[in-house]
C-alpha cells in the first residue's frame, strides 16, 4: 500500500459518522365517544392509521420522533408539533393537528374509533389506512397512498380521484367507471341503498379497496 493510501485509511473513521440516536414521544388521548357520529381529522401528516373497534370512545396515541444526538435540541423540535386532543362536540368528534415547520419531526397516527363511524380525513403528506370502519369517509390526502380495508358484506358508492403517480383500484361490486386524464385516474361505483359513500381524493399516490378477510 502506497504511504499516501495508508494515511487516507486511517483518517477513514474520523470522517465516518455513527447514526444518531432517535429520540420520540408518545401520548395517547382517549374520549368517550358514541357509536355512529362522525369523526373528523385534519392536520395530520405521516403515516395515518385509522381502526374501528366496538368501544363507545375514541382513542388517538400520536408517536412522534426524531434523529438528534441533542436532547434538549430534539425535544424543542418535538414540541413543535403540538399533540391533538378529541374535540367532541355533540356527535362530531375533531381531531386537529397544528405545528410550526419543522422538517426534521416525522408523525405517526394510531387511532381507534366506533366501527360505524363516519369519517372526514384531511391529511397531507403520508400514507391513509383505514381498517374495519363501516361509515360513510370522506378522505382526501396530498401526497400519499391510501388504502380502505371495509367489511367484506358492505355495499359503497365510491367516487374516487388522484391526479397523479397511482392507480385505483376496488373489490366492491357496482357499475364502474375508469377515465384516464393526463396522469390521473378516476373511479365512481353506484350501489343500491343503503349503500356507504366514500369520497376518495388523492393528488399523488394510490387508492385501494379492499374487502375485509373473512
Amino acid at each position: 500500500m502506497r504511504p499516501l493510501a495508508i494515511v487516507f485509511a486511517a483518517c477513514l473513521p474520523l470522517f465516518a459518522s455513527s447514526p444518531l440516536p432517535r429520540v420520540e414521544s408518545v401520548t395517547t388521548e382517549k374520549s368517550d365517544f358514541a357509536p355512529g357520529g362522525t369523526v373528523r381529522i385534519e392536520g395530520s401528516t405521516g403515516e395515518l392509521n385509522i381502526e374501528g373497534w366496538d368501544q363507545p370512545s375514541v382513542e388517538v396515541t400520536v408517536t412522534r420522533y426524531t434523529w438528534d444526538a441533542n436532547a434538549e435540541r430534539a425535544k424543542r423540535n418535538l414540541d413543535r408539533v403540538q399533540v391533538p386532543k378529541p374535540v367532541v362536540s355533540g356527535t362530531e368528534l375533531s381531531i386537529v393537528t397544528t405545528h410550526k415547520k419543522s422538517l426534521s419531526v416525522h408523525v405517526n397516527y394510531n387511532i381507534r374509533v366506533p366501527r360505524d363511524s363516519k369519517l372526514i380525513i384531511r391529511q397531507g403528506i403520508g400514507d391513509v389506512v383505514v381498517y374495519d370502519v363501516g361509515g360513510d369517509i370522506d378522505a382526501t390526502a396530498k401526497a400519499g397512498d391510501m388504502l380502505l380495508q371495509l367489511p367484506a358484506t358492505g355495499k359503497y358508492s365510491i367516487d374516487a380521484k388522484n391526479k397523479a403517480a397511482g392507480d385505483i383500484y376496488s373489490d366492491y361490486e357496482g357499475k364502474t367507471h375508469y377515465t384516464w386524464v393526463l396522469m390521473g385516474d378516476k373511479l365512481e361505483s353506484e350501489a343500491p341503498a343503503p349503500a356507504r359513500h366514500l369520497r376518495l381524493r388523492v393528488r399523488f399516490g394510490g387508492i385501494t379497496i379492499q374487502k375485509m378477510a373473512a
